[in-house]
C-alpha cells in the first residue's frame, strides 16, 4: 500500500486538528481499472456509470441475485455475514477490487449482505451486462480472478485474526485497511457501525478508540475519523495487517 499523503483536512494549528475540510475523493480511482489497454478501457466507458454511495446504503442482501457490479473509487464497501441476528464483516472492499466478484466464479446470487460502510463514489455495471463482456476483456478479468483469490486469503487471515487477537490491534488493522481502500486519512464512520464491523460490542471499541487515539494515532469527532500517526498506527496493529498487504502486492502488484 505504502503510505497515504495527507489531505487538506489534516492541517495542524495549536496541536488542533482541523475537521472543517470535506474528505476529497482520491484521485487515482479504482485501481483494478488502472492502465488497462485502450480495448478494454472503451468497453468499459460504456458499461460503466458513477454513483454516488451513502453510509449504510445497502448493496446486496443474502440469497439476492448481483443486480450491479461496484467498482469504488473512494467509497468502501463491506461484506456482513449474519450470525445470531447480527452481523460480523468478512471483506471490505474499496478502490482495490469489486463488489460482486463471486460472479467472476460463477455464482449468481450474493451469500453476504453488501453495505457501504464509508461514503463516496464508485462506478458500476448491471451485472448481466458486464458478465456477458467480461470475456472479451482478458486483462480486466485476469485481475479479478487474483482479486477473488485475495479476497479468499483476508477472509481467512481475518477469521484467525478475530479469535486470535485483541480488539485495539484489530480496530488498528481494520482502521489502516479502510484508509488504504478509501484512499483518504479522514473518513465518515460511527463507533456502533465500527463496533459490528468488529463483531464486538461498542463499549469495547470505545475503549479500543480511545487508547489509540490516546496514544495519538487517530483523531476522533462526531462520527469521524482520521488517521494522524500512520506509522504509529502499523506498529499497533496486529501482523495480520502487513500479511494481508504483502499479499496483496503479490497477487495485484499494489
Amino acid at each position: 500500500y505504502g503510505s497515504v499523503a495527507q489531505p487538506a483536512a489534516a492541517i495542524y494549528e495549536d496541536a488542533t486538528i482541523r475537521w472543517d475540510v470535506v474528505d476529497a475523493a482520491s484521485t487515482e480511482g479504482n485501481r483494478l481499472l488502472r492502465d488497462l489497454p485502450d480495448d478494454e478501457s472503451a468497453r468499459l466507458q460504456l458499461l460503466l456509470k458513477s454513483v454516488e454511495l451513502s453510509s449504510m446504503q445497502e448493496i446486496t442482501s443474502p440469497g439476492e441475485p448481483f443486480e450491479w457490479v461496484y467498482f469504488p473509487d473512494s467509497c468502501v464497501i463491506s461484506l456482513v455475514t449474519s450470525v445470531n441476528g447480527g452481523g460480523v464483516e468478512a471483506l471490505t472492499v474499496g478502490r482495490d477490487g469489486m463488489s460482486a466478484f463471486p460472479m467472476i466464479g460463477g455464482a449468481r446470487t450474493a451469500f453476504a449482505r453488501s453495505v457501504c460502510q464509508i461514503p463516496g463514489r464508485a462506478r458500476r455495471a448491471q451485472a448481466r451486462e458486464f458478465l456477458a463482456t467480461l470475456d472479451e476483456m482478458p486483462e480486466l478479468k485476469r485481475r479479478l480472478l487474483l482479486y477473488a483469490v485475495l479476497a479468499f486469503d483476508v477472509t481467512a487471515q481475518s477469521a484467525a485474526c478475530n479469535r486470535m487477537h485483541v480488539t485495539e490491534e484489530r480496530c488498528a488493522r481494520w482502521l489502516l485497511m479502510s484508509q488504504d481502500r478509501a484512499g483518504r486519512n479522514d473518513f465518515k464512520l460511527t463507533q456502533t457501525f465500527l463496533a459490528q464491523m468488529l463483531g464486538v460490542r461498542r463499549p469495547a471499541v470505545t475503549v479500543a478508540v480511545g487508547i489509540l487515539e490516546r496514544a495519538g494515532l487517530i483523531a476522533h469527532r462526531r462520527g469521524r475519523i482520521q488517521v494522524v500517526d500512520r506509522s504509529g498506527l502499523e506498529g499497533a496493529a496486529c501482523e495480520c495487517y502487513a500479511s494481508i498487504r504483502d499479499r496483496q502486492e503479490e497477487l495485484l502488484g499494489f
